[in-house]
């Protein structure tokens, strides 16, 4: 998954009767990617980083992070 930092709220709330303003600005927020293991039991692996997922980091996540928690006889599907 991934998690855009600068984003704005669509909606607001204000007073009855009374308008909400507020300004919408250019997106400049930062970008975040999050990505993880589960099995029935647990969660096996989880990591974050700044920007997009490529097949570089997909690599380091599936060798530092996922292969040491499987145990003999488990099958990863992506």
């Amino acid at each position: 998954m991934g998690v855009l930092l600068g984003l704005t709220r669509s909606l607001a709330r204000s007073p009855c009767g009374q308008r909400a303003y507020d300004l919408k600005p250019f997106y400049r927020g930062a970008k975040v990617t999050v990505i993880g293991a589960i099995s029935l039991k647990k969660v096996l692996a989880v990591m974050t980083m700044n920007g997009s997922m490529d097949g570089n980091a997909f690599e380091v996540f599936i060798q530092k992070c996922l292969l040491p928690q499987l145990w003999a006889g488990a099958v990863e599907v992506n």
